[in-house]
């Protein structure tokens, strides 16, 4: 910590930031992350990053309540509480097909996060300081309708809760999401001692006169955007409790938001808001966030009410990879690793035909099923395949013609379901040992596509949102083993653009069309051009262009690369979609 970061924690009083947490926050709807672009682990990815930093303490992370619906009742008509019972509503406000929607797991999380604001709300008036949740902000969410991912108002019914606990005092609500308070405002109208002051890119009419509302302009630079908070704080009427939502779609990029802060602007906003809001009892939101980088800002948000808003969060950091590594580690001192198993008694009777044992099946020689499920229990895959509505969850190996296999089942709906189906195999790449997944497959049966979730080639049921947490296993399988890394061949382009993060094509040249193929295609739906590529509809150089499954391979330890040759290649190669032209044969 830098002396001037220091000072600043000892201004707080050295105190730790509470929190409220709990691994349910995060959506059980599997195919928002590919068709409206949500980071599903966003969450986590802050909370986790967090720990590891150590602006959050373990024993200061809270686990809530699901909030009641007495509770909900102060605020949402009855007819709409009932509503959100049926899918379609719940699909509707979340941008996805009725199918997509598990009823009871996503109505849970919301109660869940509704209920970490109220318990936040409360632990701040007892405290007199600031308290974070690490989900909520759900301010779309009106008293007879929800909207906008929002299905209902938390901080409305944190007030409202207050409120019924004896509270009379000034309150306000400090909205710097990208998209104006609608719902909130409807949800406080007529109340006197309640303030919204917001600071939203986007116009969607006047809304109610208790909102003092500032439109910036589109793609607003830092200095122009924190002038305005200013002016918006000065106007703030001193708060007794204080609802603030610290918008995580303000980055230039953001997928939905019009604002244009770099992740520097976000963190001196919140610096700001919080100068302003010392010594006064605070609830901190994360809001919405549709950008690579917005668990960042949230994250940002945290350690600057920790004392810690120096501190800068890598580039290039991975909080999945971070997290997996550690729960390695975890495992390695307890002495029970799942990826380290010992052979047993048992197989060394069956290798040897005494005693009647049978050698345990083992995925490479080394992985049995009961360490494989052992595996998916500690890194959350089946608390996580749980929620989606699978119970009885099993996982069997075995060889196949192409390597061994491994499944995981599930039942649901009365008949036992493949979930997981993965082929893997030692390869030699160039002269070196790789990982290589000849087959992968994570599969929902439980959900169906539609017009919010349509069918990527290759698929037969939509996937289960799993693919990052499935690469991370297999690379920690790869260096259990003493390989190179994992490599595929990806026989669609969707498949290599999931994994252009942490994937790249082991031929230099391949790369670089990769990539061309990219930056000329960008402002296109990955599903559409991997649709476009199987229908002949794409053109390199204006010749018709096949798609090249070569090999994938993420390195554990990076490697010189031939730079040169890639770029070369990028720069040779111009993509054009022309269907109109080729579907008519022109």
């Amino acid at each position: 910590m830098s002396p001037r970061d220091w000072l600043s924690w000892m201004r707080w009083g050295g105190a730790a930031v509470p929190a409220f947490y709990d691994e349910s926050y995060r959506l059980p709807l599997t195919g928002i992350e590919s068709s409206v672009g949500i980071e599903p682990r966003g969450v986590d990815f802050t909370t986790w990053y967090l720990l590891e930093a150590r602006a959050l303490r373990s024993r200061d992370v809270h686990h809530p309540q699901p909030v009641g619906f007495a509770d909900l009742a102060r605020v949402h008509d009855a007819a709409y509480l009932e509503s959100l019972g049926q899918p379609e509503t719940l699909a509707r406000i979340f941008a996805t097909d009725p199918a997509e929607i598990p009823v009871d797991a996503l109505l849970s999380n919301l109660r869940r996060v509704c209920g970490g604001t109220l318990a936040a709300a409360r632990l701040a008036v007892a405290r007199g300081g600031p308290v974070v949740n690490m989900a909520g902000g759900f301010h779309h969410a009106a008293p007879a309708r929800g909207g906008g991912f929002c299905a209902v108002n938390d901080i409305a019914v944190a007030l409202a809760a207050l409120h019924a606990d004896g509270f009379e005092g000034q309150a306000v609500v400090l909205d710097l999401d990208a998209h104006p308070p609608d719902g909130t405002a409807e949800c406080l109208a007529g109340q006197k001692r309640a303030w919204i002051g917001s600071l939203s890119g986007s116009d969607w009419g006047a809304l109610a006169p208790e909102v003092d509302e500032t439109r910036v302009p589109a793609h607003t630079d830092d200095r122009t955007y924190l002038a305005l908070l200013d002016g918006l704080l000065s106007r703030m009427p001193r708060p007794d409790v204080a609802f603030v939502i610290a918008g995580s779609d303000v980055l230039e990029g953001d997928r939905f938001g019009r604002v244009g802060l770099s992740l520097d602007g976000a963190r001196r906003r919140d610096r700001a808001v919080a100068r302003a809001l010392r010594g006064i009892p605070s609830v901190w939101l994360p809001g919405g966030g549709y950008h690579r980088d917005a668990w960042k800002v949230f994250a940002g948000t945290v350690l600057v009410l920790a004392g810690q808003g120096r501190r800068r969060i890598k580039a290039r950091y991975d909080p999945l990879s971070a997290r997996y590594q550690h729960i390695a580690r975890l495992l390695t001192r307890e002495g029970a690793t799942p990826l380290d198993e010992p052979i047993t008694q048992e197989d060394l009777e069956g290798s040897l035909g005494l005693g009647g044992g049978r050698l345990q099946p083992r995925v490479l020689g080394y992985y049995t099923a009961q360490v494989l499920e052992y595996a998916f229990f500690r890194y959350g895959i089946l608390s996580y395949v749980e929620r989606l509505g699978y119970s009885r969850v099993r996982v069997q190996v075995g060889s196949v013609g192409e390597g061994d296999r491994m499944e995981v089942l599930g039942s649901a709906g009365g008949q036992e379901h493949l979930l997981v189906d993965c082929v893997v195999e030692r390869r030699s790449l160039a002269g070196e040992p790789f990982l290589f997944v000849n087959w992968l497959s994570l599969r929902h049966p439980r959900a169906r596509f539609g017009e919010g979730r349509q069918r990527l080639p290759g698929q037969d049921v939509p996937g289960l949102g799993l693919a990052r947490e499935a690469t991370e296993m297999l690379l920690l399988m790869a260096k259990r083993l003493s390989l190179t890394g994992v490599a595929f061949r990806p026989m669609w382009f969707h498949l290599a653009a999931l994994a252009r993060f942490r994937f790249r094509f082991l031929d230099p040249a391949r790369q670089g069309r990769f990539e061309a193929l990219l930056r000329d295609l960008k402002q296109v739906p990955v599903l559409e051009v991997s649709q476009a590529l199987v229908d002949g509809q794409v053109r390199l150089n204006g010749e018709p262009y096949t798609w090249e499954p070569g090999d994938l391979v993420s390195r554990l330890e990076p490697t010189q690369e031939d730079a040169e040759a890639t770029a070369r290649e990028r720069e040779r190669c111009r993509f054009t979609w022309e269907p109109a032209r080729l579907a008519t044969g022109a």
